[in-house]
């Protein structure tokens, strides 16, 4: 039905069209009405789940009837009751006056022209505009006491939002009373959690604890590294980074995968080893995977702020163009520690299997630290080209790949311990 039957109806003082209309205003507001004629009366009981504003209401139901120029009402009476209870908690009625005709007015050619207010509109619709932003309960529009609520913050999703969203801010707060080098790790940090959290929903750790992860960043940061700085200057390490400054690919693929493979993957997989595997802390492959991704990340972080701080040093020197520089950095920040993550990630799931077949725990801690090191070399001897971005690519898969054969890989390893064990 068009509107202007709907108008027609609710003119000749049709109940269920005048109940329709009204609703359509009043139902957005979460207000229900129900509507009852007797004689030149009409009543309307005004039904919603909060008190409301008898003024502004009274204001909105006054001008709708009004404009609808019912013919049959003369007395509208307005009840409104919250659910629930049995009497109204306030009621009011209002008389309505019969529709004066717009002036008149002769122009001086003869034409009757309709001459109506435009200022007494405009104050009119302010007024309803105003009356219709009162209507709203202040709590339901800005729920302060929700904000202020510690519920609100036991979440895990809110606590992770604060922290994406405010540490660069508090880092760019900081940065002028820090060094570059502090600034660096901070950000480095910070990219390396939201890395943290990715992996911690792609693994599934089963039994884990924030206490051994953080114990694996730290060692992998403050001791391997410098552990791996001092063998890079102890033969054959010596002889294999020189080569890759060398112009062979043959030299650069032996440098980087028996020289700067060999020692960052070691580095990153002793506090899997030192810590947890020789402990009997490792029961799974995927709670070990994600013991060597934070290790990877913790190695990541001092590479990042080490290579960061070469960069700008670079840019300032005018060898690396603006564009290279951003670039290098995001590489730096985002790409290369999730690489890092996923290649020690790769090395800790071999030590979870490793953990249930221990009988054969050496042979398989190599073949991951072994797996690990080729891929880290390729990368690295095409860094650059679109065979790195392959090379990567595969590492990701192949990692996934190993976590969705889990279960299997377990079984064949508890098969292959109980075998060893009945001979």
């Amino acid at each position: 039905m068009t509107q202007s039957n709907l108008l027609k109806l609710a003119q000749q003082g049709d109940p269920e069209t005048i109940a329709r209309l009204l609703n359509r205003s009043l139902l957005p507001r979460g207000v229900s009405a129900k509507i009852l004629i007797r004689e030149s009366c009409l009543k309307i009981l005004l039904s919603s789940t909060r008190p409301l504003e008898q003024q502004a209401f009274m204001q909105l139901l006054q001008k709708e009837i009004s404009d609808w120029d019912i013919s049959t009402i003369t007395l509208v009476k307005v009840y409104s009751q919250q659910m629930g209870e049995g009497v109204p908690s306030w009621a009011q009625d209002f008389s309505l006056s019969p529709s004066k005709p717009h002036a008149e007015a002769e122009e001086p050619g003869g034409a009757i022209v309709k001459v109506t207010s435009a200022i007494v509109k405009v104050n009119a619709d302010t007024h309803d505009f105003l009356a219709t932003l009162r209507s709203f309960n202040l709590k339901s529009i800005f729920p302060y006491p929700d904000l202020l609520s510690l519920d609100l913050y036991r979440h895990y999703a809110v606590r992770l939002l604060l922290f994406l969203g405010l540490f660069p801010l508090i880092v760019n707060l900081v940065a002028e009373q820090v060094s570059v080098a502090q600034t660096a790790w901070l950000l480095g940090i910070y990219y390396a959690c939201i890395w943290a959290v990715v992996l911690h929903d792609l693994i599934k750790p089963t039994q884990f604890s924030w206490g051994n992860a953080i114990q694996c960043v730290l060692f992998t940061a403050f001791i391997g590294i410098p552990i791996l700085l001092l063998f890079q200057k102890v033969p054959p390490f010596s002889t294999l980074y020189q080569a890759i400054n060398e112009g062979s690919l043959w030299g650069r693929l032996l440098g980087f995968i028996f020289g700067v493979g060999v020692l960052e993957e070691v580095c990153k997989a002793l506090p899997i080893y030192l810590l947890l595997l020789r402990r009997g802390k490792l029961s799974d492959p995927h709670t070990a995977a994600f013991y060597g991704a934070m290790s990877g990340l913790g190695f990541a972080i001092a590479e990042g702020a080490a290579y960061s701080l070469r960069y700008a040093f670079g840019f300032s020197q005018g060898q690396l163009g603006l564009g290279s520089f951003v670039a290098a950095n995001t590489i730096r920040f985002v790409s290369l520690p999730l690489f890092h993550a996923i290649l020690a990630g790769m090395v800790g799931y071999f030590m979870g299997l490793a953990a249930v077949n221990p009988s054969r725990q050496g042979a398989i801690v190599l073949i991951g630290l072994a797996i690990a090191v080729v891929l880290h070399g390729l990368y690295n001897t095409f860094a650059g080209s679109i065979a790195g971005l392959f090379i990567i690519a595969f590492t990701i898969l192949l990692f996934v790949t190993y976590l969705r054969r889990s279960r299997q890989m377990v079984d064949e390893m508890q098969q292959a311990e109980l075998s060893r064990r009945q001979e």
